[in-house]
């Protein structure tokens, strides 16, 4: 069973999560952040929100200097938008309309 605030040994969890983001692996830096959330924390993850709260800052959202704030933010980056499944869903249905209308035709 699982206990909260566990600490893992070796690298900050929030740090391993952002430099997952920043290689482009969003299911690994959503998993780690979640995983902050769910309590799993690393030694040196408070310094390392400090250090990755302004550059995970914009201009518009200041992201807080806090553990949870930076893996909040970590977590809505890496939402997949839902637009290009929907697309691609109204291209198949378009096409299987065309092949049945065109099977009925001829």
């Amino acid at each position: 069973m699982a206990k909260g605030n566990q600490q893992i040994n070796g690298r900050s969890v929030l740090r391993v999560a952002f430099d997952a983001f920043e290689r482009g692996d969003k299911v690994q830096a959503r998993q780690l952040a979640q995983a902050v959330l769910d309590g799993k924390v690393g030694k040196d993850d408070s310094s390392a929100a400090e250090a990755l709260a302004p550059k995970l800052s914009s201009e518009v959202a200041q992201v807080a200097p806090t553990v949870e704030a930076v893996a909040r933010e970590i977590i809505s980056r890496t939402i997949v938008p839902p637009r290009p499944y929907i697309f691609v869903a109204i291209a198949a249905a378009t096409y299987v309309i065309l092949v049945v209308l065109a099977a009925v035709r001829y």
